[in-house]
């Protein structure tokens, strides 16, 4: 394929932008299949990377000449057959762009996603963008070399149907809008790529805000559970400020009667002044015997049909060295909190509360109305919740997930962000966690909206900026356009007979030979006038120059616009037909060239009549038919020059068609 000329550097930046589209889009589908991808809603971030993919290539093909190895590769091996070519050639293509485009695109990414990770947490940047990128490297070169053999060919014919549609008046147009396209193009890429960045860092800001936020709440619940929590166990302790309540043991048979009853009702006493304390719903001392001083609710009596409350409760203290345990859910009671504490060998203080009486210490600012908070047991277990429909229950499986461990130390904080909450751990005195979680799709609700915003106001104002500079170029150009059409006009057409000139018709020629493909037929036709030296000499030069004025007058009239016809100097002229692409016969096109040649040959004596018998004027022609892949035009040249010259020599006035081995 040759690669010089204006239409391949067209060729070259439609084939990046639609390569650069695919892989963008497959790049964005890649990453976003990595459950550990930390990216915005999939629109956008595929918009993203299809723009900057699309720029890349497009600097890729204007700069790095990818297209001078595929074409030395395809001459190295000398292929010729056009599936065969267009596979070889593709290679260069793929690879570079392959490498290029998905190596820079994973960069910004993963540079992205550096950015948002805690610095202490950062691993090396080197590493996450090649382990990505070699993730991706693969598919993306497959993708690219497919899009090379798919497009190509189809761009090819595209960007030919326009070079052949355009006329040289309109090019500096055409030329003019391609360079504000492209501009407008990087101007909406640049604003996409700000947009996006200032809706990142702003996300990024929300997000510690409220992670912060989150965290306070989620501390000052934990200072207030345990502040409840330590009132539980602190008023009970006042029963052991005295050896007359917590050595006595109801179980001791040496005690008489009497000294049994005064002992309890000093006990029970105690107990119902500190019991005023709090709002209890149990606070009593139960003895191995299961025989109790103070209040013990039926609520929890009903607890053991069996009656047997001590050995139970003892249990759960078990070996604990401060001889105390937190109890939830005791035999399925969700509807209270236990706190157990060992008086003496034979002796336990059951308190406990009811689990409603936490509401107090559940607050929140009105900035997190949306926010869930769970207290639970170490096992996960719900014993109060802002829902309160789920106490009881374990911890929902998602934030079980998210949380991924337990934290054992009192005090200890942990916050952990995910694509679908914020949520933060703490872990109480007694080993209960406390969790907030506030749903990401409400805090960045905004940022959602200020994204769609700032998106939209750049496409406007690039559709804004296109219009005007539209408007503008066609305000200054309109009279640069008939100066330079005027200029393009002299400069590409034979001010004599009104048709190309040499410089030109090889031009255009060559452009034809370019885009056409194996197999499709054309016809160059080269003719001059018989002894035409003989008007000049008899007559003059300005009779000659005449004589090609009607000359060129003529052939212009007799073939359509897609027929180039040129005057190759002198009285020597050129034609170029193509079979088209609705007609691609090669009995068709000699049906064509044969009636045109038949045409010439008549109007020829109509025209020049007086010449003819006055100097022996006629008009001689020499056909070359082509249907192989891309001849060079001094090959169809020589000929049609030699079938010229036959002509010439069988007696002129007449025309002769090419044979292969002819001289």
């Amino acid at each position: 394929m040759n690669t010089k000329g204006k239409e391949y550097h067209s060729i070259r930046i439609l084939m990046a932008v639609i390569m650069s589209t695919v892989m963008g889009v497959i790049a964005s589908f890649l990453v976003a299949q990595n459950p550990n991808a930390n990216i915005p809603a999939f629109p956008v971030f595929c918009l993203f990377n299809v723009t900057e993919s699309i720029v890349v290539g497009v600097f890729i093909a204007i700069f790095i000449p990818l297209d001078k190895l595929s074409n030395a590769l395809v001459s190295r091996f000398n292929i010729k057959n056009y599936a065969l070519h267009g596979m070889v050639y593709a290679i260069p293509l793929s690879i570079g762009n392959g490498i290029l485009v998905s190596g820079i695109v994973i960069f910004v990414n993963v540079f992205m996603s550096y950015l948002r990770i805690n610095p202490a947490n950062r691993p090396p940047l080197l590493g996450m963008w090649t382990s990505s990128w070699f993730h991706i490297l693969l598919p993306m070169i497959v993708i690219s070399y497919v899009t090379s053999l798919i497009f190509t060919p189809l761009v090819i014919k595209f960007i030919s149907t326009i070079n052949r549609n355009t006329n040289n008046g309109k090019k500096l147009k055409f030329f003019q809008v391609e360079v504000l396209v492209i501009f407008a193009a990087v101007i909406v890429a640049i604003t996409i790529v700000m947009d996006l960045v200032i809706v990142e860092k702003s996300k990024a800001t929300i997000k510690g805000k409220v992670s912060d936020l989150v965290a306070a709440n989620s501390r000052q619940i934990e200072l207030n559970i345990d502040s409840y929590l330590e009132r539980m166990k602190t008023t009970p302790s006042l029963l052991f400020s005295d050896k007359a309540y917590y050595e006595y043991d109801a179980t001791d048979s040496s005690i008489d009667t009497y000294d049994k009853v005064k002992n309890e009702e000093l006990i029970k006493n105690r107990i119902v002044d500190i019991g005023l304390m709090n709002n209890y719903s149990d606070f009593g001392i139960i003895y191995s015997d299961n025989h109790k001083v103070g209040w013990i609710s039926n609520g929890t009596q009903n607890l053991y049909s069996d009656g047997d409350i001590y050995n139970p409760l003892s249990e759960l203290i078990g070996d604990n060295p401060d001889q105390e345990a937190w109890g939830f859910g005791i035999n399925g009671d969700i509807e209270r909190i236990y706190y157990l504490k060992r008086v003496n060998e034979h002796a336990i203080l059951v308190s406990s509360v009811y689990t409603r009486e936490l509401s107090s210490v559940f607050v929140y600012p009105e900035q997190l109305d949306n926010i869930d908070i769970w207290l639970t047991d170490k096992d996960g277990r719900i014993i109060f919740s802002s829902k309160a429909n789920d106490i009881g229950d374990i911890i929902p499986e998602y934030i079980d997930n998210a949380i991924g461990h337990r934290l054992s130390q009192a005090g200890a904080s942990s916050a952990i962000t995910t694509k679908q909450y914020f949520i933060n751990v703490n872990i109480c005195a007694n080993g209960w966690n406390v969790i907030c979680a506030v749903p990401a799709d409400i805090v960045l609700k905004e940022t959602k909206n200020l994204r769609t915003f700032t998106i939209r106001i750049s496409v406007l104002m690039s559709i804004i900026f296109v219009l005007a500079g539209l408007l503008i170029i066609n305000r200054i150009s309109e009279p640069i356009d008939d100066m330079v059409s005027s200029l393009q006009y002299k400069a590409e057409v034979d001010k004599l007979s009104g048709v190309m000139n040499k410089a030109t018709f090889q031009e255009e020629t060559e452009k034809r030979l370019f885009f056409k493909e194996n197999g499709e037929h054309c016809a160059f036709i080269m003719m001059d006038m018989d002894n035409f030296k003989m008007v000049n000499d008899k007559h003059g030069h300005s009779y000659g120059d005449q004589v090609i004025i009607k000359f060129g007058k003529m052939l212009r009239g007799l073939f359509d616009e897609d027929t180039l016809i040129g005057r190759l100097g002198g009285d020597e002229f050129a034609i170029f037909i193509e079979a088209g692409k609705d007609n691609n016969d090669k009995e068709g096109l000699e049906k064509r060239v044969t009636e045109g040649l038949n045409l010439i040959m008549e109007r020829f004596e109509e025209v020049f009549k007086e010449e003819k018998e006055d100097c022996k004027l006629s008009v001689s022609a020499g056909v070359y038919y082509e249907s192989g892949e891309k001849p060079s035009f001094s090959e169809i040249y020589e000929k049609a020059d030699i079938a010229l010259y036959q002509s010439k020599h069988a007696g002129k006035s007449r025309y002769t068609v090419y044979m292969e081995g002819s001289k």
